[in-house]
Order: structure tokens, then C-alpha cells, then sequence
């Protein structure tokens, strides 16, 4: 049939019927995506628990878009495990669903709950303190009992894996679009259970601060932000005295790691806004033998 019409001809008739299609207006409708389910466990990954908590919210919710932010909170700690959802939760986008887990009272009268932030973020998890630090640094907008059970996983939730049971399953019809409101019963924010916030001290001439985290690398993490009024105590350069129980150390304020020789102590602000103590290619742990919620004393 080509050999009928001329080469000409063809593309006479192709570029006729472009310019017709281009008469048309066409709507294409874009689906934005779902919002960021991010999780935060103290599950390790040599079990089936975050395999199961991942069946279980892609099961519901086939479209769901989850980031493993860590699974390796130490068992059990709760204080630990709300500094690091506070400071793994910073630089996400507002509408991100957290299910944080950090749970050793699962299964008691400990009620399981959904929080609103004012930064527009979802954290699903045990009302046991877990939250306290992300509610005093984004501030609370809302939260909700979760006391709904056509929203968890179906059958009876199991007196151990509410993570599986009961807040993925939130997480993911949250995810999907269900309102908060119908997935809980409102519930005000002087009902919380919230941990203590410590803050640091000045008496006799020396800082009173806590030991929030140890990090892999052996930094020690202390509660005390460069924006606070006892930071300007501190000059960059000056040495500074270390207390720790009875005996005493001593490192310079510097801007970075490598501002002074390989193994010897040091103090600056990291990348979070908070002090801690370092050691050049070392662990400052170690040497100053301490763990998280230690207090310690510094002196300028």
C-alpha cells in the first residue's frame, strides 16, 4: 500500500494529523506520591521483627514509600532512643510518618498513640516518653489514642509486637489518606507521658552537663547547644577541665577534629549544635570511661 502515495505525500499527511492532535488539549493528572513512612526501631536486624512490621504496612498499603532510619537503638532505652529520633527526624519534609518503637513496657495499660507535630510530622508509637524530645523541638499540635481496631493488622494484636500489630498498620492507612481523626480519640498533650528535660547547670565555676549518646566513633554528646547561654563560657581555644567522678581530664575548644594532634581530646560543637568531647582518630568514651546519662562537670 506505500508504493500508492509518495514519499511527499506521507509526510504531508504525518505532519496533518500532528498538527490536528496539537489541537486538542490533553489533561494528564500527576498522583503525588505517598508521604515518607520512615521507621525507627530497637529490633535489630538478625530477627524477622522489621522484616514482619514491612509485610505488614505493604500488605495494607501496597503504594507505601518506607526508609529504614535504624533498627539499632540499644534494646530497651527509651532516653536514648528519643535523642535519636529527635536528631534522625530534623531533615525530614513535614507529612513524613514516623513508627518509632523503643517499647519494654509493650503490651501493659501503656496506651499506643499517634502525635502531630507543629512541624506538620506523624510519629506513631508507645505513649512512654519515646517522643519527648522531637514535642519540644517541632512543638505539639495534636495526638490521638489509638483505640480503633478495624486500623490494626486484622486478627487479635499480639501482647508483644505492637509495632507489627498496631502502629504500622496506623502508619500505613495515615499513609494512604485516612484522617487522624478516625483512626484514634483525640487526646491532650498534659496526658502524655514525657521524659524529664535536663538541662545544663552552672554552679562553683564549672557546667553541669548530661551525656546524651555515645556515638560509634566514640564521641560523647553532651546536652549543652552552642545557642545556649552557658556556651559563651566557653571561648575557642581555651582549655577546658573535664570532671568525670574523681578524675580530671582536659582538651581544647576547637572548630574540628583535626584541629589538634591524633589521639588527644578535644571539645566542639558537632554537626547537631551540641557539645561533645572527641578525640582525634579515637574514642573519647574509652578513655573517659562513661555512658549515656552520666552527668559530668566542666570547667573553662
Amino acid at each position: 500500500m506505500l508504493a500508492l502515495f509518495p514519499l511527499r505525500t506521507l509526510t504531508l499527511v504525518t505532519i496533518a494529523l500532528i498538527m490536528i492532535g496539537c489541537t486538542h488539549s490533553t489533561t494528564v493528572t500527576v498522583t503525588p506520591p505517598q508521604p515518607i513512612i520512615a521507621l525507627f526501631t530497637d529490633y535489630g536486624w538478625e530477627d524477622p521483627y522489621v522484616a514482619q512490621l514491612k509485610g505488614v504496612i505493604m500488605t495494607l498499603n501496597p503504594n507505601a514509600r518506607l526508609l529504614d532510619l535504624t533498627h539499632s537503638v540499644e534494646p530497651f532505652n527509651v532516653v536514648n532512643g528519643a535523642y535519636l529520633l529527635d536528631q534522625s527526624a530534623q531533615e525530614f519534609p513535614a507529612g513524613t510518618i514516623f513508627v518509632a518503637v523503643v517499647d519494654p513496657q509493650v503490651g501493659t495499660e501503656r496506651d499506643a498513640i499517634l502525635v502531630k507535630t507543629s512541624a506538620e510530622k506523624f510519629y506513631v508509637g508507645p505513649d512512654n516518653g519515646l517522643l519527648t524530645d522531637v514535642i519540644d523541638r517541632e512543638g505539639f499540635a495534636a495526638a490521638w489514642k489509638l483505640d480503633k481496631p478495624e486500623f490494626f493488622r486484622p486478627g487479635n494484636p499480639s501482647h508483644s509486637f505492637h509495632g507489627r500489630d498496631i502502629f504500622g498498620p496506623i502508619a500505613a492507612h495515615l499513609a494512604a489518606g485516612i484522617d487522624p481523626e478516625k483512626l484514634g480519640t483525640p487526646i491532650s498533650s498534659k496526658t502524655l507521658n514525657l521524659l524529664p528535660v535536663k538541662d545544663p547547670t552552672f554552679a562553683g565555676g564549672s557546667v553541669a552537663v548530661e551525656i546524651l549518646h555515645i556515638d560509634r566513633y566514640g564521641n560523647v554528646i553532651l546536652n549543652l547547644r552552642k545557642d545556649s547561654e552557658l556556651a559563651a563560657k566557653f571561648k575557642e581555644g581555651t582549655l577546658v577541665k573535664i570532671s568525670v567522678d574523681k578524675e580530671s581530664y582536659s582538651g581544647p575548644l576547637v572548630k574540628t577534629y583535626g584541629d589538634i594532634e591524633k589521639g588527644r581530646l578535644m571539645l566542639l560543637y558537632g554537626g547537631s549544635g551540641l557539645l561533645e568531647i572527641a578525640m582525634n582518630q579515637g574514642s573519647a568514651a574509652k578513655q573517659l570511661k562513661v555512658e549515656p546519662g552520666l552527668v559530668i562537670f566542666l570547667k573553662p
